[in-house]
């Protein structure tokens, strides 16, 4: 026979898109269903729900359905309405078809008084309806309904229902043979609320859980192709063992973080890893080997080889408190104390450094030779420029008394050009020396 499961409601579901979390109307009548079970926990916002024309014996698992409003159990084999105490919001209930006989009909309409919001029941076609004060017995006992069967209850209804109450319990009685005792008034199938009955709910609450997500797992696994990207990754992330002597494993960084190698000058490797600042220790696992280690953080492997062989044994660990880096020191095996590192002092040779310093002095004395004096050069071009009459030159930025030196050097030079005038004016005079002109 066939089950609900969440892959049937979500197949149901497609009006949705298959989201079942804000599902609202499912239906699942004509599927030959045997059990009402899984739809409370993973539908909690249902609000209409058809499961008509189905095998179903007994009302049940619908306790967590606290927004629905309206269920349809026609065509089923139920033979006592119960379970609906908890569905506070359910304003209509078809049981057309069913088999609530006598010996359960006052019990099951006794069950339906927590649903105060109930205003329209189907009850036609149930054995109980044989039962002359049927309706009267319905409308007197649950005076806040509006229709039975399809059927507007009157006010003078009420009030005749109401006046024969007394006498149709007797005679419903007396016919049937059972005195009801009423459901309990819980939420929970008939338990009682206790400690103990708490506990066994939220276990059961949890198993219905793991079984709908171990059902939405394998319902991925089936429809989804195997992803070997996917399934590379989960085995490097993995930490690793057992590595044939000989060998080194595979350098990997699936933490997807920051790290760098240096040295020290004691001889030791030093590798930090840019661990996440805030991700707490324990979360984080080291391990050292001669030639590589690995470090396991949050369940992502980084593995990467030293550059020379280390002592595992002799290597430390820390974490610096103010960015969260892992630092690990790690002492190299074929240091030997840094002797190798030190140059060797070779034995001094007299005759060569005599002779070395030698040629040092007589460098510097050429040097000294060739050296130019500019200062002194300078100095004595200053003294000589002050000797010779310099050319009048008007620079705006001279002192006044400068100025008036130039006005005078000016006056000289015209009174020069004037007497050389005078002179020209004049005959020259005849040189025995100088041949005549020709």
């Amino acid at each position: 026979m066939p089950r609900i499961t969440v892959d049937l409601i979500r197949k149901k579901a497609e009006h949705n898109n298959g989201i079942l979390e804000d599902l609202e109307e499912l239906s699942l009548h004509q599927l030959n269903l045997e059990k009402i079970e899984v739809i409370s926990s993973c539908c909690k916002h249902l609000k209409i729900l058809y499961l008509q024309n189905n095998l179903l014996p007994k009302i049940e698992n619908l306790r967590k359905l606290k927004e629905l409003e309206y269920l349809n159990l026609a065509l089923n084999n139920i033979k006592k309405i119960e379970g609906l105490q908890s569905c506070e919001s359910l304003a209509k209930l078809d049981l057309t078809v069913n088999f609530v006989s006598l010996q359960t009909f006052e019990e099951s309409i006794l069950n339906l008084r927590k649903n105060l919001r109930l205003k329209n029941l189907f009850l036609s076609g149930n054995p109980c309806c044989d039962f002359k004060g049927y309706r009267n017995f319905v409308v007197a006992s649950l005076p806040w309904l509006e229709k039975l069967d399809g059927s507007k209850i009157t006010k003078s209804e009420r009030i005749i229902a109401r006046q024969q109450l007394e006498t149709n319990r007797k005679e419903l009685r007396r016919i049937s043979g059972v005195i009801p005792v009423p459901e309990d008034d819980s939420d929970n199938g008939g338990e009682a609320f206790t400690a103990e009955n708490r506990v066994k709910w939220y276990l059961e609450d949890l198993k219905e859980e793991k079984e709908r997500e171990e059902a939405q797992k394998k319902a991925a696994s089936m429809n989804k192709p195997p992803d070997p990207l996917k399934e590379a990754r989960d085995k490097m992330s993995k930490k690793v063992v057992n590595i044939p002597e000989g060998t080194l494993p595979k350098q990997r960084n699936m933490a997807r973080v920051k790290f760098s190698f240096g040295e020290d000058e004691e001889g030791n490797v030093i590798a930090t890893i840019h661990a996440p600042k805030f991700l707490d220790t324990s979360q984080i696992e080291v391990d050292i080997h001669p030639k590589w280690f690995q470090c396991m953080i949050k369940d992502r492997n980084i593995l990467l080889h030293t550059p020379e062989e280390v002592h595992p044994d002799k290597s430390k660990i820390k974490r610096t408190l103010h960015n969260g880096h892992l630092i690990l020191t790690m002492p190299k095996a074929n240091w030997n104390g840094g002797k190798t590192r030190k140059t060797s002092k070779q034995p001094k040779k007299s005759g060569k450094n005599n002779s070395t310093k030698k040629e040092r002095e007589e460098k510097l004395r050429e040097r000294e030779n060739l050296a130019v004096d500019y200062k002194n050069i300078v100095k004595n071009n200053a003294k000589a420029a002050m000797k010779t009459t310099a050319p009048a030159v008007n620079l705006g930025f001279l002192s006044h008394k400068h100025d008036n030196s130039l006005k005078q050097t000016k006056r000289d030079r015209n009174s020069s050009l004037e007497e050389g005038a005078d002179d020209d004016s004049s005959d020259p005079e005849e040189d025995a020396d100088v041949p005549p002109l020709i």
